[in-house]
């Protein structure tokens, strides 16, 4: 995996593909790159994509500050270093750092995809207090939420052991990120078109959040996914993958 530094740390990124806009893909608490594998495999026919371990995450060393501060920078870094029209999609927390970076905004930034997110992103108090005392039933309990019904138990371990590799730290700092993050009063001012994508059944951040942004983001489009929870890169790749590709087809 290629890196760049920033504050003197390696961040690591997954690239592949040529073709633009890029897509610049960033994972949500407790996750790494790796959760946007088939968005990776096949937008790469047709597009740049890079998929980032926020510092803390897959192969990333943790950075001192601010969690959400930190990974703000983080995803600017990489957008700098790779200057080319570029739309930065994120998942939940992923989420809310793409708004963070969208409201500045970089002058290579096209577009905006918003997955499983919201404007206002507060955890639960059970998540947070186990986070700090008892790691193993946080990671069973977010899982619990994640995924629909319906979901082959084998997504479920995949997201379960990367949470685990992550460790506690990183997953308590980035649920303190999300619990802290609200922008619901400046979407107004986000001036990329914005695509909201959201699994029919997520309870983590529920169909009304992606109405919200849908509703209060300039000419923003909503797409519901059937049959898919908060993973829903995971549970319906081929739909995500889908309504990505056809919203960058409307940039070009």
């Amino acid at each position: 995996m290629p890196t760049i530094t920033v504050s003197q740390k390696e961040l690591y990124f997954a690239q592949a593909g040529q073709g633009q806009p890029a897509l610049l893909f960033v994972h949500g608490a407790g996750g790494d790159h790796t959760i946007w594998g088939e968005q990776l495999r096949e937008l790469a026919k047709d597009f740049s994509v890079i998929a980032l371990d926020l510092n803390g995450h897959g192969r990333s060393p943790a950075r001192e500050g601010d969690g959400l501060q930190t990974y703000v920078e983080d995803v600017l870094a990489v957008l700098n270093a790779f200057a080319q029209p570029t739309v930065l999609v994120g998942h939940s927390m992923g989420g809310a750092i793409a708004l963070s970076v969208a409201l500045q905004p970089p002058k290579n930034l096209v577009g905006l995809g918003l997955v499983g997110t919201g404007a206002r992103l507060k955890v639960h108090p059970q998540i947070l207090e186990l986070c700090q005392t008892d790691f193993e039933k946080a990671v069973e309990l977010v899982i619990s939420w994640a995924f629909a019904e319906q979901t082959d138990p084998a997504l479920k371990d995949k997201a379960r052991e990367q949470m685990r590799r992550n460790g506690q730290a990183a997953l308590y700092r980035d649920f303190l990120s999300c619990s802290t993050f609200d922008e619901m009063h400046r979407l107004s001012e986000i001036s990329v078109p914005t695509i909201v994508i959201c699994g029919r059944e997520d309870k983590l951040t529920p169909v009304k959040y992606s109405e919200y942004l849908q509703q209060n983001i300039p000419n923003a489009q909503l797409q519901i996914i059937e049959r898919a929870g908060h993973m829903v890169m995971v549970e319906q790749p081929e739909a995500v993958t889908r309504v990505l590709k056809e919203f960058c087809a409307r940039l070009l």
